[in-house]
């Protein structure tokens, strides 16, 4: 390879690089506008929503989605890789904008949201578990600065672990 073709090809990289970094998003995640809903309750629902991420605006990751969740219900996101779970919270969240249709919490589209409310108010459990090299009281206690053990103890009942970790804590004492 030539040197003129290596800078040129150096060159449009970093056109490549600099412009992703000046692309401005479609969504202003700083914005203290929209409505906080002041009695949710947690309804769901996509209503016909179709999506392709900005990357490849003609391969349909979503297709007419309609999905209803109602407050209080569990529901389990499964499919293959690529599916579209992840983008499903994605847009939830609303990293992205659905190219048609709507998401709604509780009736409400939520472009009509405060974003920063909507995020606050969501919860995700991911499907990669994390944990920091710490014990694990300091890791369940990790999203709540000033966490009592009383906490951290409700916190790993409701996640189910709690009988879990007393039986680490007996084999550790053995």
């Amino acid at each position: 390879m030539t040197l003129t073709r290596q800078l040129s090809d150096s060159l449009s990289a970093a056109r490549s690089f600099f412009n992703l970094f000046n692309r401005t998003s479609a969504i202003d995640n700083s914005s203290i506008n929209g409505l906080q809903l002041s009695d949710f309750k947690g309804a769901i629902e996509f209503d016909q929503v179709k999506f392709a991420y900005p990357c490849r605006p003609t391969s349909y990751i979503l297709n007419k989605l309609h999905l209803t969740i109602k407050p209080g219900q569990r529901v389990a996101l499964v499919g293959v890789s690529g599916c579209g779970k992840s983008t499903v919270i994605q847009l939830l969240e609303r990293f992205y904008d659905p190219m048609q249709g709507r998401i709604c919490l509780d009736g409400v589209d939520i472009r009509q949201l405060n974003i920063q409310w909507l995020r606050s108010s969501l919860g995700l459990v991911s499907q990669e578990p994390i944990l920091f090299n710490l014990t694990i009281a300091q890791n369940i206690a990790y999203g709540k600065e000033n966490a009592s053990i009383g906490d951290i103890i409700e916190a790993a009942t409701k996640a189910n672990i709690h009988h879990f970790i007393q039986q680490l804590s007996q084999v550790s004492e053995e």
